[in-house]
């Protein structure tokens, strides 16, 4: 188990170097707002749980913006405590959150998105992701049945991310260069 530890922190740090020296974050973002815009699979999706994107993280905004554009429900999250929910968006100004970043006023809501966008910190091509740690999304995703997809740059995607048995599978991964879909 602290073998497993280690090697999370060790894999962490090294993509957040990576996406940090990324002197083209904002064009492959680009890249990837197109191939989800062009994915076959999410065509006919009406509704979205997406993360909000800060930091060096492949930028949400625009896929957000587009998706409330084209009339799609969208919810973002939020975070109290230990649990992570979904507040429908409509476009208000957000507020800080506990982690920094920004989140949707308003209550949890009742319904349920049919597509889940998660962050990630790398993925690997069994559909593993590593996210930041603090198990948000495993206990969120443990109790919701709804499509889950990774977004990352391409160079986060590793010949294996450690895992544990909690840890629950993306069912595709979109990237600047490909979208890998798990049969």
């Amino acid at each position: 188990m602290k073998d497993e530890l280690s090697a999370k922190k060790l894999l962490r740090d090294e993509m957040k170097k990576k996406r940090l020296e990324d002197e083209f974050r904002e064009e492959r973002s680009d890249k990837i707002f197109n191939r989800f815009f062009a994915a076959e699979f999410l065509k006919d999706k009406e509704s979205f749980f997406i993360y909000n994107s800060f930091g060096t993280e492949a930028n949400t905004k625009k896929i957000i913006t587009q998706l409330l554009k084209t009339g799609k429900l969208v919810f973002l999250p939020r975070v109290e405590g230990r649990e992570m929910f979904a507040v429908q968006y409509s476009g208000e100004p957000l507020v800080a959150g506990k982690y920094g970043i920004d989140e949707p006023r308003g209550e949890k809501s009742l319904k349920s998105a049919e597509v889940c966008i998660l962050p990630l910190l790398a993925a690997d091509k069994q559909f593993y992701r590593l996210g930041y740690g603090g198990g948000f999304y495993d206990r969120y995703l443990s109790a919701a049945t709804m499509l889950k997809v990774g977004i990352c740059f391409d160079y986060q995607i590793t010949d294996g991310v450690p895992h544990e048995e909690h840890d629950v599978l993306l069912d595709a991964i979109i990237t600047d260069e490909r979208v890998l879909i798990r049969r």
